[in-house]
């Protein structure tokens, strides 16, 4: 997050959630869930759906076309009850210690910034350091029947 600069909220939203959605889907039936009476399928929609405005308000940048998230399409009572719920499961993921959080999460944080920066979605990030231009691509290798195909 130091690395990540005005980026840091959004980076954070993006791996923490990121971890959140996997402890789910790698503990189905989630017994957290069960003792706090959260049906699992419920969980694993308010996560998705939180995540995803979340990263949307603190700014996370995307590769691809930047839609609004789905939550916003939902009414006010209930974009807040999957926030509250989210927000709940995220307490219970952290209570359970923090499971599928580690090292390689913040590196693909970190490159997808990069990524970013490369395709020019966003500026550069001066605590980021120096982000290379996106290299040329490199012809493909010939296939071995192309190959075959010019001896005979």
């Amino acid at each position: 997050m130091n690395r990540a600069g005005s980026y840091a909220d959004a980076a954070k939203a993006h791996v923490e959630y990121t971890a959140v959605s996997t402890w789910l889907m790698k503990t189905w039936p989630n017994p957290a869930l069960t003792a706090a009476f959260i049906p699992d399928e419920a969980a694993s929609l308010s996560v998705l759906l939180a995540r995803q405005a979340l990263e949307h308000e603190a700014g996370w940048p995307k590769l691809t076309r930047d839609a609004p998230p789905p939550l916003y399409d939902l009414p006010e009572n209930a974009q807040g009850i999957a926030r509250r719920m989210a927000g709940d499961i995220h307490a219970l993921w952290e209570a359970a210690g923090r499971p599928y959080l580690g090292a390689n999460d913040c590196k693909f944080a970190f490159q997808y910034l990069a990524a970013a920066i490369r395709k020019g979605i966003i500026p550069p990030i001066a605590t980021l350091g120096e982000v290379d231009p996106v290299p040329a691509a490199k012809p493909a290798k010939p296939h071995i029947l192309d190959m075959l195909k010019e001896t005979t």
